[in-house]
């Protein structure tokens, strides 16, 4: 083990601290899906194939077992789990105001 991962485990606080790397927060092509996965889940459209069968003709190109993995995890939650909103367009910052010649 380098000393690098030693720091990076002493250092960490929570469980949670150690989860770094390229796919965390990643989005996903359910992200888009999932308000119209709950408002089905809360119809008692639990099929995930069913579901599957209804969102890839409103343009989910995701897998099906990204679906019932989804369906899955609301199955066994102890809580509610509700898709995250949306989050907004990250805008970039103004440019700074170019210089200005002395008089």
């Amino acid at each position: 083990m380098t000393s690098r991962t030693v720091e990076l485990f002493a250092d960490a606080a929570t469980p949670e601290d150690l989860f770094r790397g390229q796919w965390q927060g990643r989005p996903s092509k359910l992200d888009a899906f999932k308000p119209y996965l709950d408002d089905r889940w809360n119809q008692s459209g639990t099929n995930a194939w069913t579901v599957w069968e209804e969102i890839v003709p409103l343009g989910y190109q995701g897998s099906y077992q990204r679906v019932r993995a989804y369906f899955r995890e609301k199955r066994t939650s102890p809580n509610p789990i509700t898709a995250r909103p949306p989050s907004p367009p990250r805008r970039r910052p103004p440019d700074p105001p170019a210089p200005r010649d002395p008089p």
